[in-house]
C-alpha cells in the first residue's frame, strides 16, 4: 500500500530553527527565511535533504559549524513527489554539526492546512486605530475595540429581513454595515509544516524554534510562546517570540488577525487566554476560559507533572477543518467548539466545548511533552487524550455522570465500526506521507484506543495507572516514545505484564464476541472475531471479563473455558471491555431484559446490552425485535443516555422499513406512546436548579415525540418559533428541534429566511441549529434550492461545514437522492477543495451510512470503485461496500418481522 519513504531523521537531526516570515494578507502570499542547525549522521554524502512542498526556494547556504566553513552548493533541487528539498554539493559532506540558511516564498492557499486564510465580517465602524498586539504575558491591549464589544460585535448584529411571523432574519440588531476581514492561521498536523518552511517534518525530529513575524499593523499576533519584543515600522509590526521548548514541527503554530480575548490564571500562575475574532462578543469566550483553567489545574494534579509552559492560548478560528488542534501553548479550535452564549445556555454545547478543551489540554502532555516517534503510534497521542478527557470531565462535572455519555458516544462509535474486515488496527503502519491522513479514524484510533486504555486501567487499577503515567512523562519528557515505553512504565507500576495484555488489542483489527452458555452449574465461555463481512482466522484476545461476580478467571485468553457458577453471570457491565456478549440461554437474556427495564444494572450496562443486541441482530444471531421489546418496557427510564440508545434502536427499525408508509406510521405511533409519559413528567420549561440529565432528556424526548409526529408537540414547537423576534432567543437546547418542526410542518417559505440568517450570522451555535433544521426538509424543490445555495459551487457554507450538511441531507430519505446527485456531479470540485485533507475521507463514510437497498448499493459501487486506488479513500470505500452489503442482508431478514411487530 503505497511507496516506502526513507525518514530524513535518519540522516538529518535538527536541533534549532530560526524562522522569520513576512505575511502579505492582501496578496495572500508570504516570504521567509529559516536557519536550521542540525547534526548530519550516517554515511558521508554529497547532499543534504529537507522537506518542503510548493515553496519557491530563492537561496540556500550551507555552513559546516565545526569548521566554521561554508559548504559550496552546486545546485538546489526540489523533488516534488517526495516533498523534498535537496542541497547538492560537489564535495563530500561528512557527519557533524551544520547550519542551513534558506530563503523562500509561496502563496497562501485556501485548503485548511499549512498557512491559510480565515474569513469573517466585522462592522465597518470597527476600524483599527492602532496596534499594540499581544504582550509578553499574553494580555492584549485592544482599547480600539472596547466600545464595540457588546454593541456591534454580537453575532446578532447582522442585517435582516423581518419575517411574517415576527421572527427576525438575523440574530438581533438591524442594518449594521459590514466589511470583510481576514486572519491567517496555521495547521501543521500531520505533515503540513513543510508547506510553510523547509524542515525535517517528522515527529521524531524535535527541535527548538525561534520565530519572528512581520505582519500588517493593527493585528494581534500569537504563537506557541509569549512575545518578547514588538517593533512597529510604518504600517508593519514585527513580533519576536520566546524560544519554544523542544518539540515536533507539527506543533508549531501562529495566527495573525483582528482578535480580542479574556484572560485568567491557574493557581500555579499559568496565563489562560481565550481569543476570538472581534466579530464575536467577549462574553462568548467566558465559558471556555473558565473550563480551561479548571481543566489545566486538574491535569497538572492528576498527571503529577507540571504544565511546561507559562501560558496557554485558545483561539477560535472561523475556518478550521478539524474540531481543534493541540499546538503547544496555542490551541486552535472551530468557533463552535469554543464559543457559547452565556445568556441562552445550551448544556449540550457547553458539554461539547468542555470535552474538546479537555482533549486538547491533555495533549499538552500526551503528544506535546512526550511525542510518538512515528505515525504508526499516533494512538499514543489520540487514544490517551480520548480517554483521559473523560476522566477530567467526570471529576470536574460529577452531576453530568460523564461515563454514561462516554458509552453512548465513544463506545458505540468503535463497537459499530470495528466489525468489518478492512478496518484498521489502533496501531497501524505508515510507509508514505499520503497514508498518514488515513490514520485519523475517530472510531478506531480515538474511540477504540481510548476504550482499550480504560479496560487496561480497570484491570491494573487507578493507582498503578497514574503512577505509571507519571513515570512515563518523567522518563520521556521532551523526547519521543514508542508503545513499549508506555507498557514498561505501566508494567513496573502495576507489577503486571501490561504488554501481553495490550499488544494484541493494539496490533490486531476487529473485536471478539464472547459467547456465554449456561449449563447447570457451569458457564462455558468461548470467543471468536465478530465480523459482518466474511470470515477471519481465529485469533485469541486476552479478554478482561469485568464480570459482576468474582470468578476464578479474570483474563480469558483461550478459545474456550468452563467456569463453575450456579447463578448467571453478567459480563462487561460498564462497557469498558472491547467486546460484545452473546448470552446463549434464554433465561439469562430475559433476566437482563428485566434488569434493564427496572434499572437494576448500571446505566452503562443498559446501553451496552441494547447495542450488543443490535450487533448480534446484524449478524443474524438475534433480532431487532428483542431490543424493541426492551425499549417498550422502558417508558420510565430516567437516564438521557439510555433514551438516546432507545432512539437509536427505533431509528434502525425505521431505516429497515424505509419506504413502507404504513410501517413508518406504525413506528411513529410507537414513538408517540413511548415519549408521552416522560414529556408529561418533565414539562416544556426548564426548572430552577434542574438536574443536567433532565435538561438533556427533555430535548431527547421532544425529539422522539416530534419524530412520532405528535400533534401537540408540533403545535408547541411552532408556537415557540413564532414567540420570538430573534432566532438567537429560542431556547438553545431546543433550537434545532424547533427549526426542524418549522421546516417539516410549518410554512416552507421560512427556509429562505433561515438560510439568509445562516449566511449572515457569526453565531456558530445558531448556524449549527439552522443546519440541523433545514436539512429536515421534505419538499424536493426546496431541497434542491437548499443544496444549490448552501453547498453547491459558490454556496455560502464554509468548506469546514460541508461534510455536516451532506451527512444530514443523506440521512434524510426525502433529500438523499439530491445529496447524492450533488456529490457525484461536484466530485472534482470537492476533491480540489479537500484534497490532502481528512474531510474527503469522510465522504464515503457518510454516503454509506443510510443506504440499505440493492439499488443504492449499485450506485455506491459504480461511483466509488474507480477511486480505490486513492490511498486516502481506499479503506473507507471498502468498509462502505461491506457496511451496505451487510445492511441489505439484515433488511431482508428483519423487514417482514418489523412490519408485523409494529402492526401488532
Amino acid at each position: 500500500m503505497g511507496k516506502n519513504v526513507k525518514r530524513l531523521f535518519e540522516e538529518i537531526r535538527p536541533s534549532h530553527y530560526d524562522l522569520r516570515f513576512e505575511l502579505n494578507i492582501d496578496k495572500l502570499a508570504f516570504s521567509g527565511t529559516v536557519k536550521i542547525k542540525f547534526n548530519k549522521t550516517g554515511r558521508p554524502s554529497k547532499r543534504v535533504t529537507f522537506h518542503q512542498k510548493d515553496l519557491n526556494i530563492k537561496t540556500a547556504k550551507l555552513t559546516n559549524l565545526s569548521k566554521n566553513q561554508e559548504v559550496k552548493l552546486a545546485r538546489i533541487n526540489s523533488q516534488k513527489s517526495l516533498d523534498e528539498l535537496r542541497l547538492h554539493s560537489d564535495e563530500m559532506i561528512y557527519p557533524g554539526e551544520y547550519e542551513a540558511e534558506i530563503s523562500f516564498n509561496a502563496k497562501i492557499t485556501k485548503p485548511m492546512h499549512g498557512l491559510y486564510p480565515c474569513y469573517f465580517k466585522v462592522p465597518v465602524t470597527a476600524q483599527l486605530t492602532h496596534s499594540d498586539g499581544v504582550q509578553g504575558d499574553g494580555e492584549q491591549r485592544s482599547e480600539s475595540y472596547q466600545a464595540y464589544d457588546e454593541r456591534v460585535a454580537e453575532p446578532s448584529t447582522q442585517q435582516s429581513a423581518e419575517s411574517s411571523d415576527g421572527v427576525s432574519g438575523s440574530a438581533g440588531k438591524q442594518d449594521v454595515a459590514m466589511r470583510d476581514a481576514v486572519m491567517l492561521a496555521t495547521q501543521f498536523e500531520s505533515h503540513y509544516a513543510r508547506e510553510v518552511f523547509p524542515c525535517v517534518d517528522e515527529p521524531e525530529a524535535k527541535a527548538t524554534f525561534k520565530l519572528e513575524l512581520d505582519t500588517p499593523s493593527g493585528l494581534t499576533v500569537l504563537s506557541n510562546t509569549p512575545s518578547e519584543k514588538q517593533e512597529k515600522t510604518g504600517n508593519r509590526l514585527v513580533t519576536s517570540f520566546e524560544e519554544t521548548p523542544i518539540m515536533s514541527t507539527y506543533l508549531l503554530s501562529f495566527v495573525a488577525g483582528e482578535l480580542h480575548n479574556i484572560s485568567a490564571k491557574t493557581k500555579d500562575g499559568t496565563v489562560i487566554n481565550t481569543w476570538a475574532t472581534v466579530a464575536q462578543p467577549k462574553k462568548f469566550m467566558e465559558y471556555a476560559n473558565a473550563e480551561a483553567v479548571k481543566t489545566l489545574e486538574f491535569f497538572t494534579e492528576y498527571f503529577q507533572t507540571p504544565y511546561p509552559l507559562s501560558k496557554c492560548d485558545q483561539v477560535a478560528l472561523p475556518d478550521f477543518e478539524v474540531g481543534a488542534m493541540e499546538n503547544w501553548g496555542l490551541i486552535t479550535y472551530r468557533e463552535v467548539a469554543l464559543l457559547t452564549d452565556p445568556d441562552n445556555r445550551s448544556l449540550s454545547s457547553e458539554q461539547y466545548i468542555s470535552m474538546i478543551i479537555a482533549h486538547e489540554l491533555s495533549h499538552q502532555w500526551f503528544g506535546n511533552l512526550v511525542t510518538m516517534k512515528w505515525w504508526d503510534d499516533l494512538w499514543l497521542n489520540e487514544s490517551f487524550a480520548s480517554f483521559v478527557e473523560h476522566i477530567a470531565l467526570n471529576a470536574l462535572h460529577p452531576d453530568w455522570h460523564w461515563w454514561e455519555h462516554y458509552v453512548i458516544s465513544d463506545v458505540l462509535a468503535c463497537a459499530n465500526r470495528d466489525i468489518y474486515k478492512d478496518v484498521q488496527p489502533v496501531g497501524t503502519g505508515v510507509r508514505h506521507p499520503d497514508e498518514i491522513i488515513t490514520l485519523f479514524d475517530p472510531a478506531i484510533v480515538y474511540a477504540k484506543g481510548g476504550r482499550l486504555l480504560k479496560m487496561m486501567r480497570e484491570f491494573i487499577g487507578e493507582e498503578a495507572f497514574r503512577s505509571g503515567v507519571k513515570e512515563y512523562f518523567a522518563k520521556n519528557a521532551y523526547k519521543n516514545a514508542e508503545r513499549g515505553d508506555l507498557w514498561e512504565a505501566l508494567s513496573a507500576s502495576s507489577k503486571s505484564d501490561v504488554s501481553s495484555l495490550m499488544t494484541p488489542w493494539i496490533e490486531r483489527a476487529g473485536m471478539p464476541v464472547l459467547s456465554v452458555a449456561k449449563e447447570g452449574g457451569k458457564i462455558k465461555l468461548s470467543q471468536e472475531r465478530f465480523l459482518l463481512d466474511g470470515e477471519d482466522e481465529e485469533p485469541i484476545w486476552p479478554i478482561a471479563l469485568l464480570a459482576d461476580k468474582k470468578l476464578p478467571v479474570k483474563l480469558f485468553d483461550k478459545k474456550s473455558v468452563e467456569i463453575e457458577s450456579k447463578e448467571p453471570v453478567l459480563f462487561n457491565t460498564h462497557g469498558s471491555g472491547h467486546y460484545l456478549v452473546d448470552y446463549n440461554d434464554k433465561a439469562t437474556r430475559e433476566k437482563l431484559a428485566k434488569a434493564i427495564a427496572q434499572q437494576s444494572i448500571p446505566t452503562e450496562g443498559r446501553i451496552i446490552r441494547l447495542n450488543d443486541i443490535i450487533l448480534l441482530a446484524k449478524a443474524d444471531r438475534s433480532s431487532l425485535s428483542e431490543a424493541l421489546d426492551i425499549v417498550k418496557k422502558c417508558q420510565a427510564e430516567p437516564r438521557e443516555a439510555v433514551w438516546s440508545m432507545m432512539s437509536r434502536v427505533i431509528g434502525l427499525a425505521k431505516m429497515l422499513v424505509e419506504g413502507d408508509k404504513q410501517a413508518e406510521e406504525n413506528i411513529r405511533k410507537f414513538q408517540r406512546g413511548l415519549a408521552k409519559p416522560t414529556l408529561a413528567r418533565l414539562g416544556w420549561e426548564k426548572k430552577p436548579d434542574e438536574d443536567p440529565n433532565d435538561t438533556l432528556l427533555r430535548q431527547t424526548i421532544i425529539s422522539v415525540s416530534l419524530a412520532g409526529e405528535d400533534k401537540e408537540t408540533i403545535d408547541k414547537l411552532l408556537e415557540l418559533y413564532k414567540s420570538v423576534k430573534d432566532l438567537a432567543d429560542l431556547p438553545a437546547e431546543l433550537r434545532t428541534t424547533i427549526l426542524a418542526a418549522v421546516v417539516r410542518f410549518g410554512d416552507v417559505k421560512e427556509v429562505d429566511k433561515l438560510l439568509n440568517i445562516y449566511e449572515k450570522t457569526n453565531n456558530a451555535d445558531l448556524k449549527s441549529s439552522i443546519c440541523g433544521g433545514v436539512t429536515e426538509v421534505r419538499d424536493e424543490a426546496v431541497g434542491k434550492k437548499i443544496i444549490k445555495s448552501s453547498i453547491g459551487d459558490g454556496g455560502f457554507v464554509r468548506p469546514q461545514d460541508i461534510f455536516r450538511w451532506f451527512a444530514y441531507l443523506m440521512r434524510n430519505q426525502y433529500t438523499r437522492h439530491l445529496a447524492w446527485s450533488w456529490l457525484t456531479a461536484d466530485w472534482d470540485r470537492i476533491s480540489e477543495v479537500f484534497g490532502g485533507s481528512k474531510t474527503l475521507d469522510y465522504m464515503p463514510v457518510y454516503s454509506a451510512a443510510p443506504l440499505s437497498t440493492a439499488a443504492w448499493e449499485k450506485k455506491y459501487k459504480e461511483f466509488f470503485t474507480p477511486m480505490l486506488s486513492n490511498l486516502a479513500l481506499e479503506r473507507n470505500i471498502k468498509i462502505g461496500f461491506s457496511e451496505i452489503g451487510a445492511r441489505i442482508e439484515w433488511r431482508k431478514r428483519e423487514e417482514p418481522k418489523l412490519k408485523k411487530y409494529f402492526l401488532d
